[in-house]
């Protein structure tokens, strides 16, 4: 257990306090009675929960902590954050927090089944396939959580230009690593087919 896998603990068991904010401030909300602590509060975890996902990277990469735990709970921490919070805000009904639309989280549920999928299809074939991050795929994990942010804040103009900027990118990094798959694919075909010797 190293430093950067208690921060990366620390993300994941702060997702349920987060939802216990919510929760509490939509009870509140709907007797018209909105206690706008429990927003602030579920906003400074998510933050701090956000900011520890490039912390434990950092450390992981630059302090000699990775670890093969690490390597299974960081992307596990990143997955549970993002899509709890963004079914949760879809779904919540608290009229200062701009709602995200339920499609959303759906298509990032369709992104990343797709890429299971294909893992899945290498690994039955018995072909090994290195996963190289793309920078569109970075772009929209941080255009998710910037959305979350200004979902909890309430701020519909910035979260409605998220949203979209989030789904573009979401559509885009899934063409990436489809075509990405397709390459590989004719390229062990290639391979594997015998070249005819020249005559003459």
């Amino acid at each position: 257990m190293t430093l950067a896998n208690w921060i990366t603990l620390f993300r994941i068991f702060s997702l349920p306090l987060i939802l216990a904010f919510l929760a509490q401030y939509e009870k509140g909300d709907e007797m018209n009675q909105p206690d706008e602590k429990f927003r602030a509060g579920s906003f400074i975890f998510f933050l701090l929960a956000a900011l520890s996902d490039g912390l434990d990277g950092y450390l992981a990469r630059n302090c000699g902590q990775k670890s093969k735990l690490g390597a299974i709970l960081d992307p596990l921490a990143d997955k549970l954050l993002l899509f709890v919070m963004l079914f949760s805000l879809a779904t919540i009904n608290a009229s200062k927090i701009a709602k995200i639309p339920l499609w959303l989280p759906l298509l990032i549920a369709s992104r990343d089944l797709l890429l299971l999928l294909g893992l899945l299809y290498f690994k039955a074939a018995h072909k090994e396939i290195e996963i190289h991050p793309h920078w569109t795929g970075k772009v929209a994990t941080f255009s998710s959580f910037t959305l979350i942010g200004f979902s909890l804040l309430g701020t519909s103009f910035l979260s409605a230009i998220s949203v979209y900027l989030c789904a573009l990118f979401v559509i885009a990094s899934t063409l990436v690593y489809f075509f990405r798959g397709i390459k590989y694919i004719l390229d062990q075909v290639g391979r594997s087919v015998p070249s005819t010797p020249k005559k003459g």
